[in-house]
């Protein structure tokens, strides 16, 4: 992959990364043909303490990348045989390197329990790499709005009794869609009874109002205290 290339995969990358929002996770996988090194002591959140050999030494886009966005290769985090880290087999030299990565945020090191290549499934000069996660997701929990209920007390106040009854008088009398006549079919009949309901509905929060949501102690609760 030339330098131009190169450039434009790491570009696109970030954008990408960029429109991730902040809470959810990432799991980054793939071919990156970059040799991260072992050196955590420069690299320090980007890497391990188990990484292998030596970075690429005119390229570590990689190592800039997990640094921008707080990213760590999970395939440096496990102490393990260096034949079970590397990935991939130089055809000339015949020694391994580790160019296939797994990458997390770095505040999601706890969900991966190990990152490790198969030896077994080893096609050529290439093996594949297996990352085994722990992951517990949190269903999304719609809030919904409290329910207002209608302050059913205050028809014991006669002025607001009188209002409600005024109120359905007028509204019984003024739309013309409710009959006085009982319907004969049982369709009709729950039409007739949704547009009563709703008359009734409405007068009810006209004249009575809505109980307000009041939070604290109540009276009860300061009498047993004090007592």
């Amino acid at each position: 992959m030339d330098e131009s290339s190169k450039d434009h995969f790491y570009d696109t990358l970030r954008t990408n990364l960029r429109s991730i929002p902040c809470q959810d996770k990432i799991v980054l996988l793939g071919d990156f043909n970059a040799r991260v090194g072992s050196n955590h002591h420069v690299w320090n959140g980007a890497i391990g303490r188990h990484g292998i050999g030596n970075a690429n030494s005119k390229d570590f886009s990689l190592l800039h990348l997990c640094s921008e966005f707080d990213l760590v290769i999970t395939n440096t985090l496990f102490q393990q045989r260096n034949h079970h880290k590397a990935t991939w087999q130089h055809p000339r030299s015949k020694h391994w390197h580790l160019i296939d990565h797994i990458i997390v945020r770095h505040r999601d090191i706890k969900d991966a329990t190990l990152t490790r290549a198969m030896r077994g499934a080893e096609c050529w000069n290439v093996r594949l790499v297996r990352a085994t996660f722990w992951l517990k997701i949190r269903p999304v929990v719609c809030k919904k709005k409290p329910k207002r209920r209608l302050d059913v007390k205050a028809i014991q106040n006669p002025d607001k009794l009188a209002a409600f009854r005024e109120q359905i008088y007028l509204k019984l009398h003024s739309d013309d869609h409710i009959e006085t006549s009982i319907p004969c079919d049982r369709q009709a009949l729950t039409a007739e009874w949704e547009a009563l309901s709703n008359v009734v509905m409405e007068a009810a929060s006209t004249s009575l109002g809505f109980r307000s949501r009041k939070h604290g102690l109540t009276r009860s609760m300061l009498m047993s205290i004090n007592c």
